[in-house]
């Protein structure tokens, strides 16, 4: 997993919700350039486990929530990628159907007496 730097509060959503949050990461390219990013992240609440992921599609690169802070399936027991439809495990992110070539990018979060934590930033993202 890629190291944070610094952690910023967050509400802690209501069971099959997720919250919004941003992130900022640097992407590392083959030639060695870097590029910095201003993301999204989400943090879900599935079966009582608290998850947060980078809001990025693995297969196209495009957000997850077509329409913003919506990433569950109907049955609420998928998160979606309203792009392409590819479907994600909530609490592992594994790809389960669907175009993607991967699960999910994992993103840290902590609890800590009430309080949600989750990254400000995140390390470099190898591209090759």
């Amino acid at each position: 997993m890629n190291q944070q730097c610094s952690w910023q509060q967050v509400d802690r959503p209501c069971e099959g919700q997720a919250i919004c949050f941003p992130v900022r990461s640097v992407i590392q390219l083959p030639d060695g350039r870097r590029i910095d990013l201003e993301e999204q992240g989400f943090l879900t609440c599935f079966q009582g486990e608290l998850r947060a992921w980078r809001n990025h599609c693995p297969h196209a690169g495009s957000p997850l929530d077509w329409i913003p802070g919506q990433f569950y399936s109907d049955d609420g027991e998928r998160l979606v990628c309203h792009t392409h439809g590819a479907q994600f495990h909530p609490l592992t992110g594994a790809c389960l159907s669907g175009p993607c070539t991967r699960g999910l990018f994992p993103l840290e979060v902590q609890e800590q007496e009430g309080v949600v934590l989750v990254p400000v930033s995140v390390g470099a993202i190898n591209t090759s």
